[in-house]
């Protein structure tokens, strides 16, 4: 499922956000199919964002969940494109 993964961080938990980018950059690489894939960040303001994320199963979004909620206030929003939802509308007729 494909989601928008809206996130913010207060500028006076910069070590610890740093220490957490490392720690997700080390367990993405160490286990990629434990994590969403991951779309490139897009910053909106001074410690405020958004990534397209993709998850094949619910772990994966708890994994990510866990491991950023120290620091982050973020919200995880479901997204379909129009041409699935058609596709899907139409198998249900």
């Amino acid at each position: 499922m494909k989601y928008v993964w809206y996130w913010e961080w207060n500028y006076k938990d910069m070590e610890k956000e740093t220490a957490l980018a490392t720690k997700f950059a080390e367990a993405m690489e160490k286990n990629p199919e434990k994590f969403p894939k991951m779309g490139q960040s897009c910053h909106t303001g001074r410690g405020k964002g958004f990534r397209l994320i993709e998850a094949e199963n619910e772990e994966q979004l708890m994994n990510l969940v866990g491991l950023w909620m120290p620091t982050e206030n973020f919200k995880l929003v479901p997204y379909f494109y129009g041409s699935d939802l058609m596709a899907a509308a139409q198998s249900w007729s």
